[in-house]
């Protein structure tokens, strides 16, 4: 089979797929089956596991956030097991790519998480209005490495001490996107693996989780989560955004 065409079919259904599962909308559908209210017609009218909480109760929130986490990470290590251990893997090789495509296979299983952010955010199932990827953020960072599953307490921190949802995903997402930058840049530099911070414990070609494209990946969805939270900046800006009050 010609190797260009291998390429391009790859790209279309790893974008397509990643989109779909992404847009998976657990919140909503579990407020539907289960408790019969749209999540949507209350409290924020977002779709996302913060509102499922408000609505719902926190412990089916919890399970919203868990099932968007895993629908996105849960995609790219399909995507990467798929790709990386068949035969499929020679298709995606080339000796004069150079620096970034000299080995195509971390572009496809991370072009999977970014089309499933993009669907979790424009959802095909709920006329392309969802969530603000927060979940998809965190799922990808904290499932791939235990460092930045380590690092994420931070976001616990911050919500402890200000109460703000909004601003802890924003500053939490932050971080968890610089320690992509830094595995990734300490790989690039020093030759170091850094599969040792994956769960996987260097096994395989787990170095290749944290890549210059899954660095790319994060710093977008990290900008289309900011992007999403717009409103709630203006109101953290004006001393108006709400607080928890479930946190001591």
């Amino acid at each position: 089979m010609d190797i260009n065409l291998v390429n391009i079919l790859t790209a279309v259904i790893c974008a397509v797929s990643g989109y779909i599962l992404g847009s998976i909308p657990n919140g909503v559908w579990i407020g539907k089956i289960f408790f019969k209210k749209d999540i949507r017609d209350y409290g924020s009218h977002n779709s996302g596991g913060t509102n499922a909480g408000r609505v719902l109760g926190r412990p089916i929130g919890f399970l919203v956030i868990v099932l968007d986490m895993l629908k996105t990470v849960g995609a790219v290590y399909a995507a990467w097991a798929i790709l990386t251990f068949t035969g499929l893997h020679q298709y995606y090789l080339f000796e004069d790519g150079g620096f970034l495509f000299k080995d195509l296979t971390p572009l496809y299983y991370w072009m999977v998480a970014l089309f499933a952010a993009i669907g979790h955010c424009w959802p095909i199932f709920l006329g392309f209005r969802g969530g603000k990827a927060v979940a998809c953020l965190m799922g990808l960072t904290v499932g791939t490495h235990w460092i930045s599953f380590i690092s994420g307490f931070a976001y616990l921190g911050i919500l402890k001490f200000k109460k703000m949802v909004s601003l802890a995903s924003i500053l939490g997402g932050a971080i968890q996107t610089l320690v992509a930058w830094v595995l990734f840049i300490i790989n690039a530099c020093t030759g170091w693996s850094t599969g040792l911070f994956s769960w996987a414990f260097a096994a395989g070609d787990s170095a290749l989780i944290y890549s210059f494209w899954g660095a790319i990946v994060l710093t977008f969805i990290y900008v289309l989560m900011v992007v999403r939270h717009k409103s709630n900046i203006e109101r953290i800006k004006q001393g108006t955004e709400s607080k928890i009050g479930w946190m001591k």
